[in-house]
């Protein structure tokens, strides 16, 4: 499927996820109230976002920044308020980019456009960073996005993944057959065509740096010592130039 094709699926299930979020909340993500339903999963989401601004706050100098699948924008406009960033969030779901606009538009540094990150034209100039975040499982095609990707690139920029699952080729059918189950129990059997299952292997032509690997019970041990909450995702990091 295309995504223009599978994009009227994925809106039905985040509506029925409850993750297509008001205005007034999308404003203060990554927190929610206490009592939302995805309050966990979003301070999940706000640890690994912590730990990328800090890295990109410690390269220390003007940055070009596309945030590519930005969906609602909530990252894209975090990463707008770094100094001396200039930020454009990328997506062709309509939806949350019209509302990303709304939400975000007093950020002079910061844009949003609409785009197939799988067809569309690259960027004027070089980019410092590009950051996937909860993307890579909506392409069907890795390696040739992350080709893609990689090409916007200045000579010394970095390609983020994160927020993603990543799997041993041993896990993949086993973690197919529960996205099927997953997307039948909400109405949307569909959407399991467009949910794709990448493994570690896919990654090893673009020799990634691993920034952070969480070891799934580890990462439960931590939860109970320090009652925070941590992502189960790994944080991958590519460069412009494959090492020789």
């Amino acid at each position: 499927m295309t995504p223009r094709a599978w994009l009227p699926a994925y809106l039905r299930a985040r509506e029925r996820e409850g993750r297509l979020l008001t205005d007034d909340l999308v404003a203060g993500l990554p927190d929610l109230p206490r009592a939302h339903p995805l309050r966990r999963e979003w301070q999940a989401r706000a640890a690994s976002a912590d730990r990328l601004l800090a890295y990109i706050r410690g390269l220390d100098r003007p940055l070009s920044i596309v945030d590519a699948g930005c969906g609602n924008g909530w990252l894209t406009a975090s990463l707008a308020d770094l100094p001396g960033t200039t930020v454009v969030g990328l997506d062709t779901n309509d939806v949350e980019l019209r509302q990303a606009l709304r939400v975000f538009r007093d950020r002079s540094n910061l844009s949003f456009a609409a785009g197939d990150l799988e067809t569309m034209a690259g960027p004027a100039g070089p980019v410092d960073v590009v950051v996937l975040a909860s993307v890579i499982q909506y392409v069907a095609d890795l390696a040739v996005l992350l080709a893609r990707l990689r090409g916007w690139l200045a000579d010394d920029g970095e390609l983020h993944i994160l927020d993603s699952p990543i799997y041993r080729p041993a896990d993949v059918a086993a973690a197919g057959d529960r996205s099927r189950t997953y997307y039948a129990s909400i109405g949307v059997p569909e959407m399991a065509d467009a949910y794709h299952h990448h493994t570690w292997d896919e990654f090893a032509p673009f020799s990634p740096t691993v920034l952070v690997a969480p070891h799934p019970t580890a990462g439960r041990f931590l939860r109970r010592l320090s009652g925070r909450v941590e992502t189960p995702f790994p944080w991958l990091a590519i460069g412009r130039e494959v090492p020789p």
